[in-house]
């Protein structure tokens, strides 16, 4: 039986909804703030699967913060096993085939999504944060929010944080127009306080030793004759590097805006002025052409109208 509602009735409802709505209502800033800190402050497992153009990995993450200090262990779930552990701020990589090694690092950064990571009011600069309302992933109630990017020269984001842990559940990498590029998902989440298997197991390890860290050089103490004069607002020099392949020697710029990153390779072009050769796979671009019969290379997570402008205006001296 369906009743008729009042005009007074039909106002009180619409009421109760606005303060509702109004009572979730949340900087969406603050809501990715609360996401970091969930994420290493948190005990937690999660079975999570990432997804791009090529692509399909099945993964489980298992997390412990014991007295400030984090312990980590990132798996695959398929196929030939691969691990990596963390403890304290000593990353470890053991993958059947290679010989495990150690790196430094605050924190297991593969298969995740950057905004996991990034400085959110550092983003705030070049990216708009809007809340888009309740959502729900692996069987649980999320907040979502939406990361545009000011220009039209990078992709967006999409964003759903866990209402009640604040835990990241699901980001999608979207382009311009909405088609998704990658995914992070979570398809299953197990709050744990204890989770003490983890660091019997961690007791058992034998952990490889340090890589050296070759790449500790000042980036003044390396200079390329060439250089790019157009970037995207807010994309800052992250590391240089000379690579020797086959006589044939590689330079290399790093740049990141804190949430997608690209590399530029210029080396001795095989074929000289070589017309422009482009691939989109997902999100990663990768684009080249020829310049002073040297052979020009983005690869990166922008779009091919982006990476042709910035390899257009390198400049050699």
């Amino acid at each position: 039986m369906f009743y008729k509602l009042s005009t007074f009735g039909f106002f009180i409802l619409f009421s109760l909804n606005i303060l509702a709505e109004a009572s979730f209502s949340e900087d969406p800033k603050i809501l990715l703030k609360n996401m970091h800190d969930a994420r290493k402050s948190l005990n937690y497992e999660m079975a999570f699967i990432t997804t791009t153009a090529n692509s399909i990995e099945a993964l489980r993450y298992r997390h412990i913060n014991n007295g400030g200090i984090d312990y980590a262990q990132l798996v695959t779930l398929d196929e030939g096993m691969q691990e990596i552990i963390q403890r304290d701020n000593v990353i470890s990589y053991f993958q059947p085939n290679y010989q495990a090694f150690s790196i430094n690092g605050g924190q297991i950064i593969d298969n995740f999504p950057s905004i996991m990571w990034s400085d959110i009011d550092s983003l705030a600069k070049n990216y708009d944060f809007v809340n888009f309302g309740r959502n729900r992933v692996a069987d649980r109630i999320v907040r979502t929010i939406r990361v545009l990017p000011k220009d039209d020269f990078r992709y967006q984001y999409l964003v759903f944080i866990d209402e009640e842990n604040s835990l990241l559940l699901r980001s999608d990498v979207l382009d311009r127009e909405g088609n998704l590029l990658e995914q992070f998902r979570v398809v299953n989440l197990n709050m744990d306080n204890n989770l003490t298997a983890l660091f019997s197991y961690f007791n058992q390890i034998h952990f490889p030793p340090l890589l050296e860290d070759s790449t500790k050089q000042n980036l003044s103490d390396i200079s390329f004759n060439w250089t790019p004069t157009w970037l995207p607002e807010g994309f800052r020099l992250v590391n240089k590097s000379i690579i020797s392949d086959n006589n044939n020697q590689i330079e290399t710029l790093l740049y990141s805006d804190g949430l997608f990153s690209f590399n530029l390779y210029v080396s001795n072009g095989l074929i000289p002025n070589e017309t422009e050769k482009a691939l989109q796979q997902g999100a990663l671009t990768i684009y080249t052409n020829s310049q002073n019969n040297k052979e020009l290379t983005f690869i990166g997570q922008l779009p091919i109208s982006t990476a042709r402008r910035i390899l257009q205006d390198i400049r050699f001296k």
